[in-house]
């Protein structure tokens, strides 16, 4: 005689049976779109082959002619470049939720973890809007790009591990 209980739901034969546990058990990763990411490096390149250009062209003017305003200027447009090109190499390129509640941030040369219980915020930047900022308890920024494919979904997440986040902006 079949079970007439009202709080039981028929499922079919073929449908495992999953546990609410067990699905967010697993390691989840989101990536950067592919579009921001080519805007921006195609962007840095314009830009350090108009500084190689100006560079090649006016240094050796500015040596020759004792003007160090320029030859000054140049070598910080340089140095400019050099360091948003070490800034956009190391911002996290895929995000990962790992199932012992951490975030790890992979960029091209290195992989960083944070522990979920340590970030205390997630915020966009005030200057630049597209990008998003991690902090951790300890004061601790990690900047990232905010075009992540399933962003909201990463945040929601995020929330549900650590209740108490604060989220500006997002």
């Amino acid at each position: 005689m079949p079970n007439s209980d009202a709080t039981q739901t028929e499922r079919p034969e073929s449908a495992p049976a999953v546990l609410p546990d067990e699905a967010s058990s697993q390691t989840d990763c989101f990536q950067v779109s592919r579009v921001s990411l080519l805007y921006r490096y195609l962007l840095l390149l314009a830009l350090t082959l108009v500084g190689t250009l100006l560079l090649s062209l006016m240094f050796p003017m500015a040596i020759s002619g004792r003007d160090y305003l320029v030859g000054g200027l140049l070598v910080i447009w340089a140095l400019a470049l050099l360091r948003y090109w070490v800034f956009l190499l190391s911002m996290p390129q895929r995000v990962c939720l790992e199932e012992d509640q951490s975030l790890v941030l992979h960029s091209l040369f290195s992989t960083k973890k944070i522990p979920c219980s340590e970030i205390a915020a997630l915020r966009i930047s005030p200057f630049y809007q597209s990008y998003l900022r991690i902090v951790t308890s300890g004061k601790k920024t990690f900047p990232m790009l905010n075009h992540v494919d399933g962003l909201h979904d990463l945040i929601i997440r995020i929330k549900r591990i650590h209740p108490d986040l604060e989220t500006k902006g997002c």
